[in-house]
């Protein structure tokens, strides 16, 4: 099995991507190659992520983008009629899982019951019972998560949680049913606020984080000023060569 195989498996798969991270745009691209997948294709396009002028109530305005933009790509997906859908961050890094624990995550997601699936994320680094006894596939999840570089969501969630997200976002910050705050943070809310939605985490991460510049946190210095820019670009680059 392959990740040609996990890809088959939706209706489409988005790569959510702000259309001047062109360097993003040229690595994940390399990064699918690396795996045997040609991309953007009719199965997998990249989606053009949102950079609003303010941030609002929201921490910054990166925060805010990336809200809306996941919350976009839900919406894109209901008017295409899709029921199942992929969707991935422009600076994930796909691990390297052998076939047969692939091939284990691919029954699951086709042959149980679901509505989101964490297909790779940054925490847990490796889930307890993962670690203890094995397991393969998919798991139920009750605890937080970090990071949503691969997210699965099927059939009605996807209207369900895009209504949350735009609920979330027009309420306040520190709101006891959840307000202006990361996307992290609403991914890992909803699970409490909508107690009917089937969560599942993958056994083995598929995919982690590249260095990149990021977007949603303040820059430091060395992202802003250059010489400094272009050496940790470069030195970015060095990184993720190093990991594959």
């Amino acid at each position: 099995m392959s990740f040609a195989d996990l890809i088959a498996q939706f209706d489409h798969v988005y790569i959510v991507n702000l259309p001047y991270r062109l360097d993003r745009r040229r690595e994940t691209i390399a990064e699918f190659a690396r795996h045997g997948l040609a991309i953007p294709s009719a199965k997998v396009s990249f989606f053009e992520a949102t950079r609003p002028n303010a941030k609002g109530a929201f921490p910054s305005i990166g925060a805010l983008g990336n809200f809306r933009s996941q919350t976009r790509v839900l919406a894109h997906a209901m008017s295409q009629g899709h029921r199942r859908i992929l969707i991935c961050e422009d600076d994930l890094q796909l691990n390297t899982v052998p076939s047969p624990k692939l091939a284990r995550l691919i029954d699951d997601l086709t042959q149980t019951s679901w509505d989101i699936a964490a297909l790779g994320y940054l925490d847990p680094q490796t889930p307890p019972c993962a670690a203890k006894d094995g397991t393969q596939g998919l798991m139920p999840w009750s605890g937080s998560t970090r990071g949503t570089q691969l997210w699965a969501i099927q059939g009605d969630c996807i209207r369900a949680f895009h209504d949350y997200l735009e609920t979330v976002r027009r309420r306040p910050p520190g709101h006891p049913d959840g307000g202006s705050m990361f996307f992290d943070g609403a991914f890992n809310l909803m699970r409490r606020k909508l107690p009917d939605v089937t969560f599942r985490l993958a056994a083995q991460s598929l995919a982690g984080q590249r260095a990149s510049r990021t977007d949603i946190h303040s820059l430091a210095f060395f992202d802003r000023l250059e010489p400094f820019r272009s050496l940790s670009a470069t030195l970015r680059r060095l990184r993720n060569h190093a990991r594959v």
